[in-house]
């Protein structure tokens, strides 16, 4: 259905059927893009470290940014999904050709992270209340920088992305200039 324009800003008018007044300018995939990313920066800020995001056209690398570590960068690539439950075991997500081979040949770890969203609906992602704000999501993550060549990425549930996590990534870091 097409959305009449106000040609004075061209920008869509909003509908009654919006679940904000204001005009949504990115659509439902590029909010949950945008809403993976913001996850992540939480939890690296809650952290302590830095995250360089790659823009958004620029990813040639399959990769979506670099937290930043004393030694070195790892490299992050970040997806955002409501059809898994944050519940379970696992989740799977396809791997494309070409992000394994670009992951294979980075000399530093490459870290998929997959933030599941609770619930389908936007207005849903965030609860606000009295007490403060709460995220309906959680985040899992495994390292894929030596994924097989036919291999889909699996995300064991029992790897959540914490503040501890940054600790261990840095160590994997380390170890990549450590003599053998």
């Amino acid at each position: 259905m097409d959305t009449p324009e106000d040609p004075r800003v061209n920008i869509p008018t909003p509908r009654p059927d919006d679940t904000h007044p204001a005009v949504t300018v990115l659509g439902d995939k590029a909010c949950k893009a945008r809403f993976g990313v913001a996850y992540v920066r939480a939890i690296f800020s809650q952290a302590g470290f830095p995250f360089k995001e790659t823009s958004p056209d620029e990813d040639a690398m399959a990769i979506d940014g670099d937290v930043d570590f004393i030694a070195a960068s790892a490299r992050v690539q970040i997806k955002c999904s409501s059809q898994f439950k944050i519940s379970g075991r696992g989740a799977t997500w396809p791997a494309e050709v070409h992000w394994r081979d670009r992951w294979n040949k980075c000399k530093v770890p490459v870290y998929f992270v997959l933030v599941i969203l609770e619930h389908n609906d936007r207005p849903d992602w965030v609860e606000h209340h009295p007490a403060g704000t709460d995220q309906q999501a959680a985040a899992f993550w495994v390292r894929v920088d030596s994924i097989g060549p036919e291999e889909n990425v699996v995300i064991p549930k029992s790897q959540r992305l914490t503040i501890s996590t940054l600790t261990q990534w840095a160590e994997e870091v380390e170890e990549c200039f450590s003599p053998r």
